[in-house]
């Protein structure tokens, strides 16, 4: 199979030197890719800014923005069998960064933002048949019900459902569900533990 497979967290920048991110390591994607490697695939990985050693054996595509990130996956969507959303791809993005540093003022100042690009929504809309898509969902309450329903309005074949306590560590409880399965805990595994079981889920789900 050929695996497309995003992660870490992309930076959304205020002005030349100032970013909005969030707590992704990218642990999780670096993983799955290796995973993926192991057990014979291809891999593009595409991959925000982390400190983590790229997996040997992927083509690998490095991004910051959201932006950019949404056109790397359009360029490689049409060329993968499974696209597996791992990225913490942020929802907001400034709406009119500055070319120039911002210096320090008195006043407050005042961040207008807009949406990114839903990347997993634009992939589940260009499905007849695709990809198989799979997403993941970290969530601090209502964890089923919320992964749920961005299975359903992204239409995903697979969702991966976590808390924010998954961020960097190297174990995490997981979530699991396809689309014609209930859901399976994987009880605070090793990452590479639970990456493996992932890409068997999907293997079984290709057929």
């Amino acid at each position: 199979m050929r695996f497309l497979i995003t992660a870490g967290g992309t930076r959304e920048y205020i002005d030349p030197v100032r970013f909005i991110s969030n707590a992704s390591s990218g642990k999780m994607g670096y993983t799955l890719a290796r995973a993926a490697l192991k057990v014979g695939h291809q891999v593009t990985l595409i991959t925000a800014p982390t400190t983590l050693k790229p997996p040997t054996g992927v083509e690998l595509i490095r991004v910051e923005s959201a932006a950019h990130m949404f056109a790397a996956v359009k360029e490689h969507f049409g060329q993968c069998d499974c696209l597996i959303m791992a990225a913490a791809v942020a929802d907001y993005t400034p709406a009119r960064p500055s070319k120039t540093k911002l210096k320090k003022q008195s006043a407050k100042l005042t961040l207008e933002l807009k949406p990114t690009p839903d990347v997993l929504k634009w992939a589940g809309r260009q499905r007849k048949p695709g990809p198989t898509l799979v997403g993941f969902a970290l969530e601090d309450k209502d964890l089923r019900a919320n992964a749920e329903r961005k299975m359903r309005e992204k239409r995903l074949d697979m969702i991966i459902a976590n808390t924010p306590g998954a961020i960097g560590a190297d174990t995490s409880t997981l979530h699991i569900k396809t689309a014609d399965s209930h859901w399976i805990e994987v009880n605070t595994a090793r990452k590479t533990a639970s990456a493996a079981r992932i890409i068997r889920i999907i293997e079984t789900l290709r057929g």
